[in-house]
């Protein structure tokens, strides 16, 4: 494969997306070649017959052809290696979780109840462990083994979230977008690597849209009908963190307003309600952050001139 793309004449070569497919992507930007790497579910509606390899390369051929489709562009080394290690961080955390509920379950059969959060079931651990609390003794060995997997989860998750965060810190673009409200270290790795320089994307609400924060749209014999957002659409872990990062800035909003930013958001808190002023601010954060990646430039704040 690889001698093809370096033997061929520039040409559109088509990816159907999947695991390896920005690898390919870069690989084939090498040679000249225009790549378009295309959403599984749009290569589907071009499928004719039984799916064999045949027809899903015909499939993709036509796709990678079709006016006015959405493609996407092959990640840079550097966006897929913040997206890898948010992964990770995502991935190590669930297991925390999961195995933290495991060991309270446990404990629960035997009438041993903990409080919500890390520091209750530390404390409920320790005094099972000491033997203040009734387990059967068969089970103790297990609780140590599970305990002791269960610490060094959480450390190992600390060390990967350390070395993800000092790799964003260095970055001139996510140092960049750690400017906007609401984006800390998390936001700002995931930003980069979905929308990479924003050449891809022609404006800000393209970007947005992409993420999943504009409004659904339903138009019929010329009138127009604007719903909620798509939350099965989009990319939901990016949504998921603006939307905290936004939940933060409105809950603290100041009683008197320093930007036009805190302004619109007071303002908007008001006529619409919390959820509906978050999502707006994390559609905001998306559009700003589109410009500052298209255009290389830095936030600046908005102050507020009193006369």
């Amino acid at each position: 494969m690889k001698e093809i793309l370096a033997k061929s004449n520039p040409a559109i070569v088509g990816i159907e997306g999947c695991g390896s497919s920005h690898y390919w992507g870069r690989l084939a930007e090498q040679f000249n070649h225009d790549v378009r790497i295309i959403s599984p579910k749009k290569v589907k509606g071009f499928l004719q017959g039984q799916k064999t390899d045949a027809n899903d390369a015909l499939a993709i051929a036509n796709a990678a052809m079709q006016i006015g489709l959405k493609y996407s562009k092959p990640k840079s080394e550097e966006q897929q290696i913040l997206q890898s290690l948010e992964a990770s961080r995502v991935y190590l955390s669930r297991n925390i979780t999961s195995l933290g509920n495991h060991i309270r379950a446990m404990l629960y059969e035997y009438g041993i109840v903990s409080a919500k959060g890390y520091p209750g079931l530390l404390k409920v651990v320790h005094e099972t462990l000491d033997e203040q609390h009734p387990l059967p003794a068969n089970l103790l060995s297990t609780l140590h083994q599970l305990w002791a997997h269960y610490l060094g989860l959480k450390e190992e998750f600390s060390i990967q979230e350390k070395t993800k965060n000092t790799l964003v810190r260095q970055l001139e673009p996510c140092k960049s977008l750690m400017a906007l409200e609401g984006v800390a270290e998390v936001c700002a790795s995931m930003l980069y690597s979905s929308l990479g320089n924003g050449k891809q994307f022609k404006n800000g609400r393209e970007a947005s849209a992409f993420v999943g924060l504009t409004p659904k749209q339903h138009s019929s014999g010329g009138k127009v009908f604007m719903m909620g957002i798509d939350k099965r659409g989009g990319i939901k872990e990016l949504r998921a963190a603006l939307f905290q990062g936004a939940l933060a800035v409105v809950t603290q909003l100041p009683e008197e307003p320093k930007t036009v930013k805190q302004v619109w958001l007071i303002q908007l808190l008001q006529r619409v309600g919390l959820k509906r002023t978050c999502i707006a601010l994390a559609n905001k954060t998306v559009r700003t952050a589109w410009a500052m990646l298209r255009h290389e430039t830095t936030y600046k704040q908005q102050l507020l001139i009193k006369t």
